[in-house]
């Protein structure tokens, strides 16, 4: 199943560098979950009634912040899968109207092997994204005695993403770009789970980031950058109307689907656990500074043009 999953991802997901976003990279390769799935994982459900709830075949109510970046970029590929976990585990249940789809899923380890083909053909700068974490600690808050799986968890995902991107260098990748996660707390989901579920789960975040900075900075042989969403999204939330928001706490999802709203241009989440587009640009800003030559401050870098303006169990949910 896994070798058919990545021929589609292959078809699906060519991305590049160009001049005018990812300046003197000449390659883009992006490893994660659904936060910067192109579509992988809703193509291989094969499902058109989440077409009503994804339109873009992304988890959001528009392009992910990868997808927004290589809108306009060539040499590349989004190995990103919904529902992908930092360790590796077998089929999972992907609870989605229409199913539960039982998929086995790209892990980090799938992920890269799918790239290796690609290492020989390399440019000379290539930067490669990593996004894994969230789906490991949700699993874990789920678990039977999350207190003590919620720290193995942790230990676990950060020893494979670590792993993984030591590998990538390995691989010849001579930047990676490591994504901290945002605050799982104050995702919906939690928030609906009582004040209690969400400040443990904000704790487990806090522990997670600074985790993994810290086998980050051990790492060799590469450039290794943080990118650090939570602290974008505490910035958001310490002044919502300044981004644009209105609507920090709860999913759009709900109000559309009954045509409350038009669009989910003022909502932070558009459903329970994914930001919505406009959320995504902020973070493809971040993203952007993060991997300028010399690392900028938060906000260093504008907008571009290309931007628009604008997670889960083993019975895994994407609520």
């Amino acid at each position: 199943m896994k070798q058919i999953a990545f021929a589609a991802m292959l078809a699906l997901a060519p991305i590049g560098a160009s001049a005018g976003s990812l300046g003197l990279y000449t390659d883009f390769f992006v490893f994660g979950d659904s936060l910067s799935d192109p579509g992988n994982t809703l193509s291989l459900l094969s499902a058109p009634i989440l077409g009503t709830i994804y339109p873009q075949g992304q988890f959001t109510d528009g392009a992910t912040w990868a997808s927004q970046l290589g809108a306009d970029l060539g040499s590349g590929a989004n190995f990103a899968f919904g529902g992908a976990a930092a360790v590796t585990q077998g089929t999972v249940s992907v609870n989605l109207p229409g199913g539960p789809y039982n998929v086995d899923l790209p892990d980090f380890t799938d992920q890269r092997a799918a790239f290796a083909p690609l290492a020989p053909t390399l440019g000379a700068n290539p930067l490669a994204a990593v996004w894994f974490g969230g789906n490991d600690l949700r699993d874990a808050f789920r678990a039977a005695d999350p207190v003590i799986a919620t720290p193995a968890a942790i230990a676990a995902a950060v020893t494979a993403i670590a792993t993984g991107v030591q590998d990538l260098i390995g691989a010849g990748i001579g930047t990676v770009a490591v994504f901290g996660l945002p605050d799982l707390g104050k995702i919906p989901e939690a928030l609906a789970s009582g004040a209690a579920a969400s400040a443990a789960a904000t704790a487990a975040t806090m522990a997670f980031n600074a985790t993994l900075q810290s086998a980050l900075a051990g790492l060799g042989g590469g450039d290794v950058r943080y990118v650090d969403i939570f602290g974008l999204f505490e910035l958001v939330r310490s002044d919502a109307a300044a981004y644009g928001f209105t609507n920090i706490t709860t999913p759009c999802l709900d109000d559309l689907l009954v045509g409350n709203v038009a669009d989910c241009g003022d909502f932070l989440f558009h459903d329970t656990i994914h930001p919505t587009a406009r959320a995504h640009a902020l973070i493809a800003e971040r993203f952007l500074a993060s991997v300028a030559p010399v690392p900028l401050p938060a906000g260093g870098v504008l907008l571009l043009a290309g931007l628009g303006g604008l997670a889960l169990v083993r019975r895994r949910r994407f609520d």
